[in-house]
């Protein structure tokens, strides 16, 4: 009696045994999903199902199959999975056979009950291209799901495209909160929908929106506080042409200082390796920071903006003049000229270099890397081309030029034959 106890104890241990390692790497790669190494557990799952064994495949399919439905949200993929394991050479009444056809009849009844939610993301336009009012169409359909079908098994792609429809809408921070939710509902959303692109995208443009927002309201508020102040001074009782004179030296010596730095800042043309690598720019590269280069508005940009600090600055230290204590007025315009120039370059910066500059700087961290850093403004296509060697390049059809700047360059760089009349001898 014993004996057979104990033969039927290990042929029970060796079924369990057996069982464990077919299932192993199912089991490792669901472990090492939970713990979002989705490409890890995906390696091992794909090598499983290969394996000639039907009952690891099986087993590989099914995992695989949990991780497209419940992590990815690929329902059609994981269908297509479930019914690879009906077609492997399973044993006779295998329960992962069961279990398969159950998902798949689970599927199918959800593809059925939402068939007019499913027809509606299929027929859907991408939002970039789609005219404005087909947006808003989309959006409200989009929502209406949101509302009255929560409980909807395509949920996950009902919030990215939504947000995708906002983020051309600009409302970029209901945008940012609807792909994320996507991402909160399906984690392996990415392997499906390239939603973690259009949340970074909604998320970096809210920053920006909200910094352009902060920024102009700030200067919106100085502006306010300086007309106010400067009413109250009553100037025109006591001002004088000497004030004047002031203001316009003030000016001249801001004109001499950005000459000045501008010239030392850009006295270094050299450029390299590494930086052309940063800044995506293929040689021959040209760098131009003179009157002649492209980008010479910038430079005028930010004359203009020093020169409004500058002038702000003085219209409102006229009109808090009347404090009776001088060192009151000097601290109140060291604060207000602060905070006005930290607006102004930020308002410069965003307008002016924000994703239309690279900044780099050989230095990583600290004050130092902004001082020694510099703001690259690349372009690409055939100008740098011609901006690298002029000479190299005659005869050019600039009448085909659209930018009068680049039109004006070339003609006075670049080598012209004269008109067939005016030939030389």
């Amino acid at each position: 009696m014993n004996m057979k106890k104990n033969i039927v104890c290990i042929l029970v241990l060796v079924f369990v045994s057996v069982s464990y390692g077919q299932a192993g790497p199912a089991d490792e790669a669901q472990s090492l999903f939970a713990n979002g190494k989705y490409l890890e557990g995906m390696n091992i799952l794909t090598a499983a199902i290969n394996d000639p064994d039907p009952v690891q495949r099986a087993y590989a399919l099914e995992a695989y199959a949990e991780f497209y439905e419940n992590i990815v949200g690929n329902t059609g993929y994981a269908l297509t999975m479930y019914g690879n394991i009906l077609g492997t050479n399973l044993p006779v009444g295998h329960p992962i056979r069961a279990l398969a056809q159950k998902e798949i009849d689970k599927l199918k009844l959800l593809k059925s009950q939402y068939n007019a939610e499913d027809t509606l993301l299929k027929k859907l336009q991408p939002p970039e291209v789609a005219k404005p009012e087909e947006n808003i169409r989309q959006a409200t359909l989009l929502r209406s799901i949101i509302d009255k079908k929560p409980d909807y098994y395509r949920l996950y792609e009902v919030y990215y495209h939504l947000g995708r429809n906002y983020l051309v809408a600009g409302n970029y921070h209901q945008a940012y909160i609807l792909l994320k939710k996507s991402l909160e509902l399906r984690p392996g959303i990415n392997f499906y929908l390239p939603v973690n692109v259009y949340k970074d995208m909604a998320q970096a443009k809210w920053i920006r929106s909200i910094i352009n927002s902060i920024s102009r309201g700030i200067l919106g508020v100085l502006l306010v506080i300086t007309v106010i102040a400067f009413y109250y001074s009553c100037p025109w009782k006591w001002l004088k042409l000497s004030h004047l004179a002031v203001w316009l030296s003030i000016v001249l010596l801001w004109l001499i200082i950005f000459s000045i730095s501008y010239k030392l800042l850009t006295s270094n043309h050299g450029i390299s390796d590494k930086t052309m690598a940063e800044i995506s720019a293929a040689p021959p590269c040209f760098v131009d920071c003179g009157p002649d280069s492209q980008n010479w508005q910038v430079v005028k940009s930010l004359f203009v903006y020093g020169l409004v600090g500058i002038s702000g600055l003085f219209v409102f230290s006229i009109g808090i003049v009347g404090l009776k204590h001088r060192w009151v007025a000097i601290m109140i315009n060291a604060v207000f000229g602060l905070l006005l120039f930290a607006v102004l370059a930020a308002v410069f910066y965003m307008h002016n270099c924000d994703q239309k500059s690279v900044f780099i700087s050989d230095v990583q961290n600290g004050f130092f890397r902004y001082v020694e850093g510099k703001n690259y403004f690349v372009d690409f296509g055939m100008e740098p081309y011609i901006l690298t060697n002029p000479g190299a390049y005659p005869d050019l059809a600039v009448e085909n030029v659209a930018d009068i700047h680049l039109h004006q360059w070339v003609e006075s760089r670049c080598p012209f034959s004269p008109p067939a009349g005016k030939r030389s001898p």
